[in-house]
C-alpha cells in the first residue's frame, strides 16, 4: 500500500479556489450561447419549408364552424349585438306571423292601448279546443 495519505486540513486551513471564473471568459461564453442560438434559428428557418406540410384543398376550403355550442371569441361584442337586436324588437313594429297577421308594436305603444283599453279577457285552453271541433 502507498505510504502517501490524504489528510483532511485541520482548522479549516486548507486549498481551494481563490477566484471565481473570470468576467473576459464568462462574457465569451455568454456571446458564444446567443451567436449559437441565432445559428440554430436561423438554420431551422431555412430548413423548415423542407419540411412543412404541403397546403392541401382542406386547406384552402371555406371554414367550417364547429358544432353548437360554440364559444364566444369577443363575449363583449355578442352582448352588445344582442342587447342592439332586443332594443330593435322593443321599439319598431314587425311582423311576428304574417301567414297569421300576428305583428309587434313597440312597447311604449303596447303599454298605452293596454292602458286604454285594459287587457283582453282569454278563454282557458279548453274551452278554444272545443270551440274549433
Amino acid at each position: 500500500m502507498s505510504t502517501a495519505h490524504h489528510h483532511l486540513p485541520k482548522n479549516g486551513e486548507g486549498k481551494y479556489e481563490k477566484q471565481d471564473v473570470g468576467f473576459r471568459f464568462a462574457m465569451i461564453f455568454v456571446t458564444a450561447l446567443i451567436l449559437a442560438t441565432v445559428v440554430v434559428l436561423l438554420l431551422l428557418a431555412w430548413v423548415y419549408p423542407w419540411f412543412a406540410p404541403e397546403p392541401t384543398r382542406a386547406a384552402v376550403a371555406p371554414r367550417q364552424l364547429p358544432p353548437e355550442p360554440r364559444l364566444q371569441a369577443v363575449p363583449a361584442k355578442d352582448m352588445q349585438r344582442f342587447r342592439e337586436n332586443e332594443q330593435r324588437v322593443l321599439t319598431t313594429y314587425g311582423w311576428v306571423d304574417k301567414s297569421s297577421g300576428i305583428v309587434r308594436v313597440p312597447i311604449e305603444r303596447a303599454i298605452e292601448v293596454v292602458a286604454e283599453k285594459g287587457l283582453p279577457q282569454w278563454q282557458p285552453l279548453k274551452a278554444q279546443q272545443e270551440m274549433k271541433r
